[in-house]
């Protein structure tokens, strides 16, 4: 998908020049960006969000079609060093009045700083790394999943409590989502874990992790990464002939792993700050209408995104300063939960619901909500 392709679905009057500084000028016209992994191993992760967003503007546009709203899809691939120029492409043009993502953790760490300083209003459907909130915090930066904190304490309850879990092997990417991750569920499970290694992203050959995994008497493993990494490390588990329950995080809950997975991935748990949309649902059968497939990873949550910035530009907002403070205070029912953000821009944990997921043939379908409590 080409970083300059944008979905236009109505017309309306032209941007004021008058107000380039700022952006918009029209009652009801901008620019959205959504920048992620539109292409890419770990694609599978971010492209339903992006049609969810989709989906919104084409709802909201029959609904208001003195509108001009525009969906600007950017292709990072999930790079931090190639998310950069995009999101100065996104901030120097002053039609952009908000953007969805980074979809993924690292990319939007490297980022958030360009658009805090332009003052572009940035809602993650998916970027989950704690510390986005609490280190460095961009005033801009918001999210309408949960943070890794709670994700962390929810895998480590998953592995000791649904599965038993007494000598747990915990493996991370090196990178800003997995890393952190690791370290909370290693926290959390404390004597449980029995051992722990580091792996590299682009990694395809783990024999120095898998002989740590076997001499540490493993009885159920963790690993904190994407897709393209974790693909590959359960099928070399399973040639090692290692049986026991693997778990990985929301970073794998991309239709793509089952298939990569092949038979190794059968029964493979992956857990996700997002739930499940239910077929009898309205939104999964207007998706499957409008792209002809189910709601994959995240597609709801980038359609209560990407409503939030409709909203704004609905209620009047047409410059960046109108639509970050209507998202500040913004405090309405979306399709995943209730959406306030605190003065970090995080959702309130009482509203997180953390679910596990099962791979079943080449689907992941839900297993289990994973209390807190």
């Amino acid at each position: 998908m080409a970083a300059s392709l944008a979905l236009v679905l109505s017309a309306c009057g032209s941007a004021d020049t008058n107000d380039e500084a700022e952006g918009g000028g029209d009652e009801c016209a901008g620019k959205i960006g959504v920048m992620g992994a539109l292409s890419g191993p770990n694609s599978s992760i971010v492209i339903p969000s992006v049609n969810g967003a989709k989906l919104a503007l084409t709802q909201f546009l029959e609904e208001n079609d003195d509108c001009k709203v525009e969906l600007v899809p950017f292709d990072s691939e999930g790079d931090a060093t190639k998310a950069t120029p995009l999101a100065s492409q996104i901030a120097d043009d002053p039609e952009f009045l908000g953007v969805i993502g980074g979809a993924f953790s690292g990319e939007t760490r490297a980022t958030k700083g360009i658009f805090d300083e332009a003052g572009v209003t940035m809602i993650s459907q998916s970027a989950t790394a704690t510390d986005l909130t609490t280190e460095d915090p961009a005033e801009v930066f918001h999210r309408v999943v949960g943070y890794d904190e709670v994700q962390g304490a929810a895998v480590a309850k998953y592995l000791s409590d649904a599965l038993g879990g007494k000598k747990i092997f915990v493996i991370d990417n090196s990178e800003a989502y997995g890393e952190p991750l690791a370290e909370k569920v290693t926290e959390e499970l404390g004597d449980l874990v029995a051992g722990s290694d580091k792996t590299q992203v682009e990694q395809t050959e783990f024999s120095a992790t898998i002989s740590k995994i076997e001499g540490a008497g493993a009885d159920a493993i963790f690993y904190a990464g994407y897709i393209a990494e974790a693909a590959p490390l359960i099928k070399q588990i399973r040639d090692a002939g290692i049986e026991v329950p693997v778990v990985f995080p929301d970073g794998v809950y991309g239709a793509d792993f089952p298939k990569a997975a092949g038979a190794a991935g059968e029964g493979a748990i992956v857990t996700c700050p997002c739930v499940p949309i239910e077929e009898g649902d309205t939104f999964y059968a207007d998706y499957e209408t409008e792209f002809g497939e189910q709601p994959g990873a995240y597609a709801a949550e980038g359609y209560d995104a990407m409503t939030i910035f409709l909203e704004a530009i609905k209620d009047g907002a047409t410059d960046r300063g109108a639509v970050e403070e209507f998202v500040d205070g913004y405090d309405a029912e979306g399709l995943t939960k209730t959406l306030a953000f605190d003065d970090k821009g995080d959702i309130a944990v009482e509203n997180v619901v953390i679910w596990a997921y099962k791979v079943q043939g080449d689907a992941l379908v839900p297993d289990q909500e994973i209390s807190l409590d």
